[in-house]
């Protein structure tokens, strides 16, 4: 399924949560803050029909974190995801105490 979702698949559930699984017993929550399509990723003459894009997610501002991981992504009702892979970022406005992760897809 990770090589079939888009961004338009992603664009419904921005402001929603969404639970990252890390290991069976340890999950997070995350908002999905923003669906970027980057076409400018694509990769020329690769003839992928696929748009690149990324999504910004926030967690919770106590919650402890991690640098990057690869999980099981459940979108609520709409879909699950297997094989993830999350990296955290910056936070996009500088003070902001929440941690900030994105998700590529290209």
């Amino acid at each position: 399924m990770l090589g079939t979702i888009t961004a338009a698949d992603f664009q419904p559930l921005q402001g929603k949560v969404c639970v990252f699984e890390v290991t069976p017993t340890h999950s997070m929550q995350f908002t999905v803050e923003q669906v970027e399509s980057r076409p400018d990723c694509q990769v020329p003459g690769s003839g992928e029909a696929r748009e690149p894009f990324c999504v910004l997610l926030s967690g919770q501002q106590d919650e402890a974190g991690f640098t990057s991981a690869t999980g099981v992504l459940r979108l609520g009702d709409a879909a699950t995801l297997e094989g993830v892979y999350i990296n955290r970022v910056l936070p996009p406005m500088g003070g902001d105490p929440r941690p900030w992760y994105q998700l590529v897809f290209n």
